[in-house]
């Protein structure tokens, strides 16, 4: 356990050039007494950390100095796909892992390609998540997660449309997408997809599961992704729209309506959008209140005016 401390220390110091004791007390999750005693001893190993006083003090490497045991172990360099991606990996439990693979990858490098990175890691940033969006509660993905590791099937308890529901599955892969959790796995000859917030609970299964040959998650998620965005458009609707309503109501229609909808305008516009079907086009019209008028077809009109009316009588006499 000192070993492995004092390694993170070295390559901390490594990577960072200069840290006070109460910085580097604060990555290691201990005193500041301890953090002295391990440079004590690295320096007793002779290693060359030297320290400075004052308020800018801390401790340095000697210039010049680079340790070469920065070897990644199996687990870190699996970890590694989520670099840039703290939060993704502590919900599937590589928080740790994934910082201490992130250090050796920082430790090995040299000083121009560090900064080099630095500079990069300044000036890029990927931010998978919905704008005004908590993630969803994912409990089970601990568990999906060493499923997919392990190649095991597991039995799903699952919920969708109020409605609860039990599944053996063969669990092919997790996918991140706009900040939600999706499983991907086999059932019935099928592949499938599963919102894993949706799941209730986990048993894992004695069975292994047999990847497909050239089985490529990347791949089978567009694919499965197309499909969803290219279903078949139940209803079309024509609207007059407020120019401050375009974004939301282009974030409301399916892909194949999306092109119809400019992101700007100055003026109330007429446009013909498509929805999968008419409960959805109701729910997602009036969200957007007297920003939209539907003007056909009629009985969608009449469809929306009929809600409208009811919210109405809810509030007439409200204090």
């Amino acid at each position: 356990m000192r070993a492995s401390r004092m390694m993170t220390l070295l390559l901390q110091l490594q990577v960072r050039g200069q840290a006070s004791a109460r910085e580097l007390a604060r990555q290691l999750e201990v005193s500041e007494r301890t953090v002295q005693r391990d440079v004590e001893a690295l320096v007793a190993a002779g290693i060359p950390v030297r320290s400075t006083r004052g308020p800018a003090g801390g401790y340095r490497l000697d210039r010049g100095y680079r340790t070469r045991l920065t070897g990644l172990g199996l687990d870190e360099a699996g970890a590694l796909a989520f670099l840039g991606l703290g939060g993704p990996a502590e919900q599937l439990g590589l928080g740790e892992l994934l910082e201490g693979a992130r250090i050796k990858v920082w430790a090995s490098l040299t000083g121009e390609a560090r900064e080099r990175a630095g500079r990069t890691a300044e000036r890029f940033h990927l931010d998978p998540a919905r704008w005004y969006g908590a993630p969803e509660p994912v409990p089970c993905l601990p568990q999906l997660a060493d499923a997919v590791w392990r190649d095991r099937r597991v039995r799903l308890h699952y919920v969708r449309d109020g409605e609860a529901s039990t599944r053996e599955v063969a669990p092919l892969g997790l996918v991140l997408a706009a900040g939600d959790w999706y499983l991907v796995a086999g059932r019935d000859g099928r592949r499938r997809t599963y919102r894993v917030s949706r799941v209730r609970a986990v048993e894992p299964l004695d069975e292994p599961v047999t990847r497909p040959t050239g089985f490529d998650l990347a791949g089978s998620w567009a694919e499965a992704r197309r499909a969803l965005e290219d279903e078949a458009i139940a209803v079309e609707v024509t609207v007059r729209v407020a120019p401050g309503a375009l974004p939301r109501l282009r974030r409301l229609v399916p892909v194949p309506g999306k092109d119809r909808i400019p992101v700007a305008a100055t003026d109330e516009i007429e446009l013909t959008v498509p929805f999968e079907n008419s409960g959805w086009a109701v729910s997602a019209l009036l969200s957007l209140g007297a920003a939209v008028e539907v003007l056909a077809p009629e009985e969608m009109r009449a469809r929306v005016a009929e809600e409208l009316r009811a919210a109405a009588a809810r509030y007439d006499g409200a204090r």
